[in-house]
Parts: structure tokens; sequence; C-alpha cells
């Protein structure tokens, strides 16, 4: 098994690499539900925390940045625009998608998020919380349609 990925929020492949797997015994996993992930978009993501608690994994040895570049809170004190949490770009970063993405994702309600002012706005709970919760029509919602 590879080291455990230093990323909060991982791709597919990163799964496969650190778990040892093929990229489509994930992508299944994640689609049946055997995988803890979230479709944003045309993308499924996984939470490290939460694969690894759903493999029985122990993360140990990944240090998180002493200053944390994603505000945690919409309220959080800090400068500048970062104090009124994530803004689409950064919510980017975070999930690691295409910011286009983000506000697709974000206009369609299937992203939390809200406006300020023509910007879209993100906490970072509440992108983890979205994250974390198990919605069947994540795997619904993109299953190929077969003919009868």
């Amino acid at each position: 098994m590879a080291r455990t990925p230093a990323n909060e929020v991982l791709t597919a492949s990163e799964v496969a690499a650190w778990l040892g797997l093929n990229i489509e015994t994930v992508q299944r996993g994640a689609k049946s539900g055997r995988l803890p992930a979230r479709r944003i978009g045309k993308e499924w993501r996984f939470l490290r925390d939460a694969v690894a608690e759903s493999r029985g994994i122990r993360v140990a040895g990944v240090s998180a940045s002493e200053e944390d570049p994603f505000p945690r809170s919409p309220f959080e004190a800090r400068s500048g625009a970062a104090s009124a949490g994530m803004d689409s770009e950064q919510a980017a970063e975070f999930l690691r998608i295409k910011e286009w993405t983000v506000r697709s994702e974000a206009n369609q309600g299937r992203l939390p998020g809200w406006h300020e002012g023509p910007r879209w706005r993100f906490s970072r709970e509440e992108l983890v919380e979205h994250m974390r919760r198990d919605e069947p029509q994540d795997r619904i919602r993109y299953e190929r349609r077969r003919a009868p």
C-alpha cells in the first residue's frame, strides 16, 4: 500500500494508487457506494479520511500546513476577500476540479454555497460535510442509460 496522500480531497487515480487498486475498480466502488465518494460535475472526489475509515486504514504522518489556505468558515477572521469564506477559485482548488465546474454545480444547487454580490462563496466545513453525505442520487444521476 502506498503512502497516505497529503491532500484531504483525492481524485480516483490517487485513491487507486494509494489502495493499490485499478482506477476502474475505484470508480465502480464509488458508483456502487462501497467507497465513500461524491460526484462533482463529471469527476469522482473522495475524502481521504472517509476512505481510510471505510477501509480500516489509520491515517498517520499526514502533516497539515501551519496556516490552512482554505478558510474554515464564512466568519473566520482573515484579511481581505478570504474573510468571508472561499471564492470559487479557492473552492475549485480545494475540491481539485475546474472553477467553472464549481460555479456550475453551485448554480444548479448541487454544491453548497452562497452569493455575495455576483460571486459565489463557499465554506470549507459545508463542502466537507457535503462530501461526507451519502446521497444515492449522486450515483444514479450519472449512470449510463441502456436501451430497452
